[in-house]
This record gives structure tokens, sequence and C-alpha cells, in this order.
């Protein structure tokens, strides 16, 4: 037999493997996500015209929609992990944005977005190895009153980044704060504030909150825990909410 009738068999394999990876990209593409919700504000009202956005790991905007008279929007993205979904309209004239972190859109999701004068920033969660059964929440919360005194106290919003301490989140207790997962309430066992580098010469306020597990763990591989913030001085109410991966032990 000639070495050229046992190469055609490798060679054909190899030139279906290389027409499986060029078409492979693009099979994300050809069977994309849907994200939908509607938005709101705190009263259950709808907000139209708010924009949602997408946003990959470099904050880019992958996807984008805007709600419609009655709150629903709904977008398209290849399946993946996102770094967020945002929601916000008249940014800082009237309202603050909603953050959804970690968004795993490997099948199709709804997310609800409310959001009206506070923000929960760049949320975050986890299990304390050997720890008391519980979960550690960490927000940046921050309050557009605060942001506009702040701008005033300072002579303008080109200043604010000199002010050695930019305090721009209200003021928090267990009562203020409201925490659900997968829909389940869950009890606020510790309120801690912190004060964190923001950059090299100034520092912000953060928050790590200590709650209770929910009664019933999800059947899911994610959990959807929800961050409800009230400033009890302001009146001003946010929103964030985080894609935990469940644990499976």
């Amino acid at each position: 037999m000639k070495r050229g009738a046992l190469r055609a068999p490798a060679r054909l394999a190899i030139v279906m493997l290389a027409m499986a990876a060029a078409v492979s990209p693009g099979r994300a593409a050809e069977n994309p996500v849907k994200i939908s919700g509607r938005v709101t504000d705190f009263k259950n009202q709808p907000v139209a015209g708010a924009d949602v956005e997408l946003k990959d790991g470099r904050f880019e905007t992958v996807a984008r929609a805007v709600s419609g008279a009655d709150g629903r929007y709904a977008l398209t993205a290849p399946r993946g992990r996102y770094m967020a979904l945002t929601a916000v309209k008249e940014y800082q004239v009237r309202f603050l944005e909603y953050w959804a972190w970690s968004v795993p859109a490997e099948r199709d999701l709804v997310i609800n977005p409310r959001f009206d004068r506070l923000e929960v920033y760049a949320l975050n969660a986890w299990r304390p190895q050997g720890g008391y059964p519980s979960y550690q929440i960490y927000f940046r919360p921050m309050s557009l009153a605060r942001v506009i005194r702040r701008v005033t106290e300072a002579g303008g919003l080109e200043n604010l980044g000199k002010l050695p301490l930019l305090d721009i989140a209200p003021e928090l207790g267990v009562k203020d704060i409201a925490v659900a997962v997968d829909g389940q309430p869950v009890k606020v066992l510790r309120v801690s504030k912190v004060r964190e580098a923001s950059g090299p010469e100034q520092d912000m306020i953060g928050y790590v909150i200590q709650t209770a597990l929910p009664d019933k763990k999800g059947a899911g591989e994610f959990s959807l825990i929800t961050v409800t913030l009230t400033d009890s001085e302001t009146g001003e109410m946010g929103e964030g909410a985080l894609f935990l991966r469940n644990d499976r032990q």
C-alpha cells in the first residue's frame, strides 16, 4: 500500500477538525441567550426609557435595550458569563444605577432592575471558610444627595478627586438593609462600615455585612442575592444583585 493512501484519512480528519474550529466561535452567536425583565421604581411603577446594558469583563457594552412604556425590556447576547447588567435613566440627574453582577448568561434569564437615588456598587459575596454558617456581603453604596452635597462643598465636580475622603455613602444599620437569596429574605446579622482606598490619595466608604443563610438551599447552579438599601436620612433607596455560584458541599 502506498504511503499516500495511509495519509489520506489523516488529512481528511485534519481538514474536518479545521472546519469545526472555524465555525464553532459562531455557534454562540447563532444560538443567543435572551435576558429580559421589567424596570420599575420602588413603588412598583414602570420606568420607561431606561437604558439597560450588558457589560463584559472590560466594562464594554455587549448588548443594549431600552425599556418600553410598561417598563419591559429584552436583549440578546452570545452565551457566556458577563461582568454585569446595568439599568439607569437620567444618571446623576434624577437617579443612580442598578447593577446585577456576575451574570451567568448560559440560558435565558429574567432580571428585574429597580433603581432610585442610591447605588449599590461593586457587590460581592462569599461563604467564610471555617466560620459561622453565613454570607459575608460587600458593597460600596453611593447617594445622589450626598454626591451633590460633596460637589457643592468641594467647589465643583472637578475638585472631588482632591478630597482625602470621598464620603458619598449613607449611614446604614441593620434596619436599613434588606437581603434576599432567590427571593427568600435572610436576616442581617452584622453591619460593618469600612474605609477603603479608591486611589493613591483618596478613600471611600464601603460596607461588609453578614447575613444568615436561606432556609432552602438553591437547586440551581447559581443563586441570586439581592441587596436593597434605604437611607433613613434622605429617604433614597437603591438595589443591586449578584449571581453567586452555589456551594455543592
